[in-house]
């Protein structure tokens, strides 16, 4: 998560007025709300769900499965490098430097112990993991008068993750904020947690950690419908791109969906 100040500054030039920005998370998060009931149902197999998710759609990368929390209408792919643009540009990614394995050489396992995601928040209430910061452009309640704090705003939403394996129903439980450098957020755990970083708006050099409690997992044959139906790539829309930052195909209904559309004519 080196690239936020990057971005905060690219938007900046891009909007000349930020300064005078107000709270837009929520208004965005009512625009942008579907059919929920259409997009509860799907023709497709559980299998072809399962390959659209795993599908290796970013060269370079490895796939390692699918992030969903519905309630804020978040839907990424999660790849491999939390490190470096690349990876970051491409959606979310699994980060696993702490200081148990500074170099990040065990890869995390969904459903075991402490697994760390990462994405850019691109201030923006819905590209990445913008969504989960309370207020866009506001660095409270996370920072006051330079005392870190957190927020319980999110507590009960659901974070469900996919892989070729199943579906994991975490339930967050805590937001707190830290300084970029703080690794600790990333140490084993003895229950299985799911802990998500993003950068904190304005205030770049801070991080929001998200954390949420695994419930259940499943197996794709055995996973609630309208669980399985959030990772239909045909019908729900990704969210991993900005145009003026990181343009590219998503990997989602509006985009590539799932590998089913051509986009050549677009590229």
């Amino acid at each position: 998560m080196l690239y936020c100040f990057y971005i905060f500054l690219a938007q900046y030039i891009l909007d000349q007025n930020i300064l005078n920005l107000g709270d837009k998370s929520n208004k965005i998060i009512n625009n942008i709300k579907k059919d929920d009931a259409r997009k509860q149902t799907s023709t497709l197999s559980v299998n072809s769900i399962k390959q659209m998710v795993m599908r290796q759609a970013q060269q370079g990368l490895e796939k390692q499965g699918f992030v969903a929390i519905p309630s804020r209408y978040i839907l990424l792919p999660i790849y491999n490098d939390a490190y470096h643009d690349k990876g970051l540009n491409a959606g979310a990614n699994y980060a696993n430097q702490s200081a148990d394995d500074p170099e990040g050489k065990n890869i995390p396992i969904m459903g075991q112990g402490n697994y760390g995601l990462a994405a850019h928040n691109f201030n923006d209430g819905k590209t990445g993991f913008s969504a989960l910061q309370e207020s866009t452009n506001h660095d409270t309640p996370y920072l006051d008068n330079g005392k870190l704090k957190g927020s319980s705003w999110l507590n009960g939403n659901e974070v469900i993750l996919a892989n070729d394996k199943g579906i994991y129903r975490y339930v967050i439980n805590n937001q707190k904020t830290v300084q970029e450098s703080e690794v600790s957020v990333l140490d084993k755990t003895n229950q299985p947690q799911l802990t998500i970083i993003s950068c904190l708006f304005p205030s770049t050099n801070y991080r929001i950690i998200t954390t949420a409690k695994l419930t259940d997992q499943y197996t794709w044959e055995k996973a609630p419908k309208k669980l399985v139906a959030l990772f239909n790539l045909k019908i729900q829309d990704t969210n991993a791109h900005a145009s003026w930052w990181n343009p590219g195909t998503e990997e989602g209904a509006n985009g590539d969906a799932g590998g089913t559309k051509d986009n050549s004519k677009n590229k």
